[in-house]
């Protein structure tokens, strides 16, 4: 008897009874890899799609020729208060942060400070222990994700040692990007999120974004939902305590660096482990974000314009060049995942907080791309439909998911 692969559930399933409008819309749009605004009849399925997956709301924004060109906002940001979904809905972008901050690192590259292929201890030499394959890790291994670091540490005892050889096979891991983090800290002389905000953030206006927690976070954030139910956790109420504490310092928590924040959770209890999966700003998992800011720091990824805050043509093409190889479609450059099938290329990166799913999608050639933020843990779904609908095309990333 055949198995069938999710892919071909989906496929069978959805031409018989479930979405006819993305079906067809796969099938008008042809053999082209351009990006466009999902069709009419597509989105008249998300409501029902949005129900049978109990994903309260989210948010999906389309960039042709670098441009924001279609945005589109359903449902609700939290089932208790009705609250809807807006332009000004900030979102956990999850790991979606990780190719920003790369970006930022690839400037430090340009500017001559920081070296891809020299080991990060020498940065660093306090984050890792002393371990012969430790030492070597770099940062053009954590960009491709091939430093053999897990993705977190589950305890403090356990220690930052590879897997592996550095360099030698992917593993995906967030540990790397914090270990990064840190390194940008050493380098600059100050706090990551400041890092973030006079390097990137605010040269390409967006003005929502941050790694951390402000003021105006609380009332703006779409919360997760898991089965239709709202999740507000503990990482929440910790970073407004956390908030607090900065305040009552008489300093910004933009300020703080990593050793001010494990001083911090160290003042407030209780508190998460110091551990850098449990650690505000982070680079690999912090980052909160809205469709518009989202989408502007996609343009200058698709379409440069030269300004002084992007990075070089040279690293650019780092970012687009396999580096590490997961199969004969999937592949890592320097912070993003690579996708080539049938004369088709894409970018693209997701992000999963658990009760939180995005996903971005990018075709270079065409400069276009869709980015979708979704606030249910069965967002992925909606996330590979979406996608579907404005790309024309099913992707294995989703099956590799």
């Amino acid at each position: 008897m055949k198995t069938f692969n999710r892919r071909e559930f989906v496929a069978a399933v959805s031409v018989v009874t479930a979405w006819p409008g993305l079906r067809a819309h796969v099938r008008t749009q042809g053999s082209g890899a351009g990006i466009r605004p999902p069709s009419d009849a597509f989105l008249k399925t998300l409501p029902k799609l949005m129900e049978v997956t109990a994903v309260p709301g989210l948010s999906i924004g389309v960039l042709q020729d670098g441009r924001l060109v279609w945005q589109r906002y359903e449902g609700i940001a939290d089932v208790e208060t009705r609250r809807p979904v807006t332009a000004d809905s900030l979102f956990p972008a999850a790991s979606l942060g990780k190719p920003v901050f790369a970006y930022a690192a690839l400037r430090l590259v340009d500017d001559g400070k920081l070296d891809l292929d020299r080991p990060l201890k020498s940065y660093v030499p306090d984050h890792a222990p002393a371990d012969v394959r430790g030492d070597k890790v770099t940062p053009r291994q954590v960009l491709s994700h091939s430093t053999g670091f897990r993705n977190w540490r589950n305890s403090v005892e356990q220690p930052l040692t590879p897997d592996f050889d550095p360099g030698s096979r992917f593993q995906y891991s967030g540990e790397g990007f914090y270990y990064l983090q840190r390194a940008v800290e050493k380098i600059t002389g100050g706090a990551f999120e400041q890092f973030m905000q006079t390097r990137l953030f605010e040269p390409f206006g967006m003005r929502s974004s941050t790694y951390g927690w402000r003021e105006d976070t609380d009332a703006r954030l779409v919360i997760g939902h898991n089965r239709g139910n709202p999740v507000r956790g503990q990482s929440r109420d910790f970073a407004n305590r956390l908030l607090q504490h900065a305040q009552s310092q008489g300093k910004p928590l933009a300020a703080f660096t990593h050793d001010d924040v494990v001083a911090a959770m160290s003042a407030l209890k209780p508190s998460p482990p110091a551990l850098p999966n449990f650690i505000i700003p982070n680079s690999a998992g912090s980052m909160l974000t809205t469709v518009a800011d989202y989408t502007a720091y996609l343009s200058h990824v698709l379409a440069p314009s030269g300004g002084a805050a992007e990075i070089s043509t040279k690293s650019r093409d780092r970012m687009f060049t396999a580096t590490t190889r997961i199969n004969s479609v999937l592949s890592w450059g320097l912070g993003w995942g690579l996708e080539s099938d049938q004369g088709r290329d894409y970018i693209w990166h997701w992000g999963d907080n658990g009760n939180y799913k995005n996903f971005v999608l990018a075709h270079l050639p065409s400069r276009s791309a869709v980015v979708v933020f979704t606030n249910g843990n069965n967002g992925m779904r909606i996330n590979e439909a979406a996608v579907a609908a404005a790309s024309g095309h099913e992707h294995f990333a989703f099956d590799w998911l």
